[in-house]
């Protein structure tokens, strides 16, 4: 999920019982008590195991992400929670995103996995894991509408490519994105220690390569200069890998991106200095991993207000769960309009968002 405010972070005891259940019961393992379950389960190759939570991901509709729960026994409490106990030592914070994180791969498998099946209907079922995720565990219906109506005031809902992209942003954006700078914005407030932020655009999140592995990954770890994956990449890609490289090597160091040592205030001539993050309106600076390296701000401003402000108020206003009925607590007005004019617009609802 990104960070410890992410909602994926962690999930019930409820909800972890029954996606074991599900997939026990589609693996063929025994359900009758937990101990068999999971001596079963373990029995079991990964490969298969992978291709049953995909199975029912397409048959389910929202994510079925796995997390910790609270057992009081190894996790006490929820994590966002433990962060507000006071800390005795600093730890710097180097933290980040890239555009094609995580759930959306999730999201496409589901795809994947209904056209192999010979169904034409893996774009409904697309919609359905994407949108459903936005409610949450509750399946909020008025989260779900709100978001849907927010994120489509760029994206035309009569296209399945630009509607699609409209939703896979605002599940990212909900369960990672948004997360990682609460967690950038709550270190640097509570003077944990230096905080760091990169981001990956989506311009940049496939590389000459063709792998699958988020770009930020590739480049740390050196994989263009891989011999198997080297001649996959250009000059100006491998320069970048050895600028993140040595960003992350001075982290570790240091725990400054710009320092070797904590001793030194020498910076290297070849990387463009990395400004902290700092918690003021003007201090949310984070480094853009492109060829150029820039520095930003303000990254997701608009979208991670919608989130943090808009949504925080309707779920105050519409409880915790929804039964589907209308409430007067889904008021566009109040929503960000992220700068542009429109009429007057309703929440796009199912029958819209799954006839595409």
């Amino acid at each position: 999920g990104g960070s410890a405010f992410s909602p994926a972070s962690i999930i019930t005891n409820r909800r972890a019982e029954a996606q074991v259940a599900d997939l026990a019961d589609d693996v063929g393992c025994p359900s009758t008590t937990s101990e068999e379950i999971v001596a079963c389960l373990r029995q079991l190759p990964a490969r298969v195991l992978n291709d049953a939570q995909t199975k029912l991901l397409a048959i389910s509709g929202p994510f079925q992400y796995w997390g910790p729960v609270v057992d009081e026994v190894y996790l006490q409490e929820p994590l966002a929670k433990a962060l507000q106990r006071p800390q005795l030592q600093k730890v710097d914070l180097l933290i980040g995103s890239a555009q094609q994180d995580g759930l959306i791969s999730r999201a496409k498998a589901i795809k994947k996995f209904e056209e192999s099946q010979g169904r034409a209907n893996s774009k409904t079922a697309f919609y359905q894991a994407l949108q459903n995720s936005l409610g949450g565990e509750d399946s909020n219906l008025f989260i779900e509408d709100a978001a849907t109506w927010y994120y489509s005031l760029e994206h035309s809902t009569d296209d399945y490519s630009t509607f699609s992209r409209a939703l896979e942003n605002a599940t990212r954006d909900q369960f990672i994105t948004c997360p990682i700078i609460s967690m950038a914005n709550h270190w640097a407030a509570n003077s944990r220690g230096n905080v760091f932020m990169y981001h990956v655009p989506e311009s940049s999140s496939q590389s000459s390569s063709g792998l699958e592995i988020l770009l930020d990954v590739q480049y740390a770890f050196g994989l263009p200069f891989y011999p198997k994956y080297e001649e996959q990449y250009t000059l100006e890609e491998k320069r970048l890998s050895l600028q993140i490289m040595e960003y992350i090597s001075n982290f570790v160091n240091s725990g400054n991106p710009n320092y070797r040592h904590s001793f030194s205030r020498k910076m290297s001539p070849l990387l463009p200095p990395w400004p902290m993050f700092l918690p003021s309106d003007d201090g949310d600076n984070y480094k853009e991993f492109t060829i150029s390296m820039p520095t930003l701000k303000g990254l997701k401003k608009a979208d991670c207000s919608f989130w943090s402000d808009y949504i925080r108020r309707l779920k105050a206003s519409t409880g915790s769960e929804s039964n589907g009925e209308q409430s007067a607590g889904f008021n566009s007005a109040e929503a960000p309009s992220k700068g542009l004019a429109f009429n007057e617009s309703q929440p796009v609802g199912d029958k819209v968002a799954y006839s595409r």
